[in-house]
């Protein structure tokens, strides 16, 4: 009978530590250490220049046009330069098509970089409205430990006159993981891993949006932007005051100058 007294009330704590050896388990999980400094990641973002437009139509498009895409020219010295080119390329075909900017765009599989006379010269053969190419101008990899950069230009020509419609370039920025140390915390970036790609990507969006508002025409500006504009082109462009009308005593002065009515006066 004392035995079974004393086992009792080891029963009931057997519970309890196993528990505890759960609990301890989580927090070797977690890593959980009071006495470290805490660190905040945050997502590295891309530094990039507003697209510089150069060349754009003069009126709105009068419908989405048919599409080639045509792989860029890198122009920056380097070695086996066509597989950036290539794939730069198509990473921003593939984004404007995420985005439905035309309602066809083909992806040519020939791996001869960008060239104008041939890229018209294709674009007529494919039967298509408009072929798009473009040029590598920068480009610097430094993967997750140094800062990625990339220039490019993409140019857009009819297929029909041959005419350049489109060239605009713009340039991004990732820089390095950096790590800012402070008393209580530390916050430190966390880069993708393809810094080019997110750059690139980044590229695509805002030249997009450049075309998209050509195709679908710019937003409407908010009530409150509307009523600014108006209050500016009244101050800046509003009406001349008219030429007033002769006064009646002015009709009547004998020493004010009228022009006769004679043909041949001088």
């Amino acid at each position: 009978m004392k035995r079974l007294l004393l086992l009792f009330p080891l029963a009931l704590f057997l519970p309890f530590l196993s528990g505890c050896a759960t609990a301890q388990g989580v927090d070797e999980h977690v890593n959980f250490d009071p006495s470290a400094k805490t660190i905040i990641y945050r997502d590295q973002w891309v530094r990039r220049t507003a697209p510089e437009v150069h060349i754009e139509p003069a009126q709105q498009a009068s419908h989405a046009p048919t599409v080639l895409f045509i792989p860029f020219r890198v122009t920056q010295p380097m070695d086996n330069s066509m597989p950036l080119g290539y794939t730069v390329a198509r990473v921003i075909w593939q984004t404007w098509n995420s985005m439905r900017l035309f309602p066809a765009m083909e992806f040519t599989g020939d791996t001869v970089p960008y060239r104008r006379d041939r890229a018209v010269q294709l674009g007529r053969m494919r039967g298509v409205d408009m072929v798009v190419g473009g040029f590598v101008t920068y480009a610097y990899a430094g993967g997750t430990a140094g800062d990625s950069q990339l220039s490019v230009q993409i140019e857009a020509h009819d297929t029909q006159s041959g005419q350049l419609v489109w060239s605009i370039a713009q340039s991004g920025l990732m820089p390095a993981s950096q790590t800012n140390d402070y008393f209580l915390f530390a916050t430190r970036t966390r880069l993708p891993s393809d810094p080019m790609h997110a750059i690139t990507k980044a590229i695509a969006i805002d030249t997009g949006k450049v075309i998209q508002n050509w195709i679908a025409g710019s937003p409407p500006p908010a009530e409150g932007m509307r009523k600014i504009d108006e209050r500016v082109r009244d101050v800046m462009y509003g009406d001349k005051d008219p030429v007033p009308a002769p006064r009646s005593d002015d009709l009547h002065d004998p020493g004010r100058v009228t022009p006769s009515t004679n043909k041949n006066a001088f």
